[in-house]
């Protein structure tokens, strides 16, 4: 019995000296993405020497470093400044994976609900370098001979560009990025536009289109600063989400790593992409960039605010977006929007279009929406008055010295589409081109079955999806055949439409293609009606742009 009670003790103190070994050796770690599109397999890890913080960094970083060189440094902040990069962690993988040592702030979660979140300290983006720096030195650690010091970053999004904005300010940093972030007139985490002035390496401002609630102060940032290279990359629809959550981080990770791969790694001929505007590869993305110390401004395209008058004397509120390029004579667009809707529904193609040397015009139709910025009421308004509008306003944009009338086109989305459809039918001769996205060709046939009936006869409008709507509306639309107009014009088609609109539907759409003379038709898979998806919106635009370009 003594015997076996001193085997226990025995086995239970080998057990409680291994288990401290064990605990203490363990690193949490996990493969993202099977390791990023990288050519170095990337890992998510924790260091047990610095806590509440993600290292994202090559698997076999010696391997990487003999291809790439000591392999620079990207400190990272989160959104809220919270201490998590959970959200971002399909972007930092992927950098990590072309050749970085990534320091997240914040300690590794599986679930964004596993743990109570907590903000992170700016000291921590000054402690991450110091950390790094040390490991670098140490003959015994793995980042010896590996790291490059001397190349750090700093970025982060929302909150934590904020926080990257005051760890700019040191000397070690050599380049930062704004990541749906800016500051404008505000405070935050220590931040402000004063803090502009500490900047001494370029930086870089990422965000998502004016839906992004940090554009605006981005911009203010932009025009700013004078004293730096300062790039401004748009993406027009992703919103302050971004996309980095799609596999491999998304567009936000390419435009990031090609930014670094530039600054920190020398690869002048990513250049291009933030200097002369090389966005074959960012759909739907626009570049400003401007680098007063050499005199050097990049300014793709000028919007401006012009208005126009339809035929009853109404005022039409529109924004032009004006190339910056040496043609004397531009092609040029016209971009109508939908149902009670606004010239923000086409915005992304006008500018996406102007990036690419194509004048576009976007607009307000006079009634044509509860909030038109345009003269006019709704229950004036009806595809026919907007198909008007569409007139007066080419018979303005003739008259501007830099149009080429020869090269015009007509593109309408939603009800826009079949007022594109009806417009070119009474205009045939004047647009070269013709898109109708998610075009609604069914209104005619569904305005009595669908909508109230009150509102075809009422004088004072019925509420009609958000909209009053009047007699006028009805009253030629009703028993009309668009697609016998449409016949009448003989230019070039293309219909853009998802698989899972239920509005711009197939049969209409088949319909449509059959009967226009030249029509190209493109289903975007999984797209629904306006395309809310950022994914779907950017492969429609990035569709039409090459329709227009070819075709004008």
């Amino acid at each position: 019995m003594k015997t076996i009670t001193m085997y226990r003790l025995s086995c239970l103190a080998l057990v409680m000296f291994l288990l401290p070994l064990g605990v203490q050796a363990k690193v949490r770690q996990k493969i993202i993405d099977e390791g990023g599109s990288g050519d170095y397999r990337a890992e998510a890890r924790e260091e047990k020497a610095f806590k509440n913080a993600v290292i994202y960094k090559p698997v076999d970083m010696k391997a990487a470093a003999s291809k790439e060189g000591r392999l620079p440094v990207l400190v990272w902040a989160n959104g809220g400044c919270n201490d998590t990069s959970l959200p971002h962690e399909r972007m930092l993988n992927e950098v990590a994976s072309h050749g970085y040592v990534v320091i997240a702030l914040g300690s590794m979660q599986n679930r964004i609900d596993d743990r109570p979140l907590k903000k992170s300290p700016n000291e921590q983006m000054l402690q991450a370098m110091d950390w790094i720096t040390a490991e670098a030195s140490k003959k015994r650690s793995e980042y010896y001979g590996v790291v490059d010091v001397n190349k750090i970053a700093v970025a982060g999004q929302s909150c934590g560009g904020a926080q990257a904005l005051v760890a700019s300010a040191d000397a070690r940093v050599k380049t930062t990025v704004m990541v749906n972030s800016g500051m404008g007139d505000m405070e935050m985490s220590g931040a402000t536009r004063k803090s502009l002035s500490s900047l001494h390496a370029p930086i870089l401002y990422m965000v998502g289109g004016e839906s992004d609630v940090a554009y605006a102060n981005a911009v203010r940032d932009y025009e700013r600063i004078a004293h730096i290279p300062v790039a401004f990359a748009n993406h027009l629809t992703a919103g302050h989400g971004g996309d980095f959550h799609l596999l491999y981080g998304g567009s936000f990770a390419r435009m990031l790593t090609s930014w670094l791969d530039w600054q920190l790694k020398g690869h002048e001929e990513l250049a291009c992409i933030f200097t002369k505007n090389k966005l074959d590869d960012f759909p739907e993305w626009t570049m400003r960039s401007k680098d007063m110390t050499k005199q050097f401004v990049n300014e793709p395209f000028t919007v401006m605010e012009v208005h126009c008058t339809n035929h009853k004397n109404q005022n039409i509120y529109g924004k032009l977006y004006l190339p910056n390029d040496e043609q004397a004579k531009k092609p040029f667009v016209i971009l109508a929007h939908g149902y009670n809707s606004s010239y923000r529904e086409t915005e992304a193609y006008a500018q996406t279009l102007a990036m690419n040397g194509v004048a576009a015009y976007i607009f307000d139709f006079c009634g044509g929406s509860v909030n038109s910025r345009s003269e006019g009421k709704s229950i004036e308004m009806s595809v026919f008055t907007e198909a008007d509008d569409v007139a007066a306003i080419v018979e303005t944009v003739k008259k501007w010295g830099f149009v080429d009338t020869d090269r015009m086109a007509l593109l309408g989305c939603s009800q826009g589409g079949l007022v594109a459809a009806i417009a070119s039918s009474q205009m045939p001769e004047t647009f070269k081109a013709v898109v109708l996205v998610y075009p609604a060709l069914l209104i005619a046939d569904h305005a009595v079955n669908v909508h109230p009936k009150e509102a075809i006869t009422s004088e004072t409008g019925v509420e009609v999806m958000g909209m009053p709507l009047s007699h006028v509306y009805y009253d030629h639309l009703v028993g009309y055949n668009v697609f016998d107009e449409m016949k009448k014009y003989r230019g070039n088609v293309m219909i853009v439409y998802g698989d899972k609109d239920a509005i711009a539907a197939g049969d209409y759409m088949e319909r449509a293609r059959k009967t226009y003379e030249k029509c190209e038709v493109n289903v975007i898979a999984g797209g629904a009606h306006g395309f809310p998806s950022s994914v779907t919106h950017v492969k429609a635009n990035e569709n039409v742009v090459r329709f227009l370009k070819r075709i004008l």
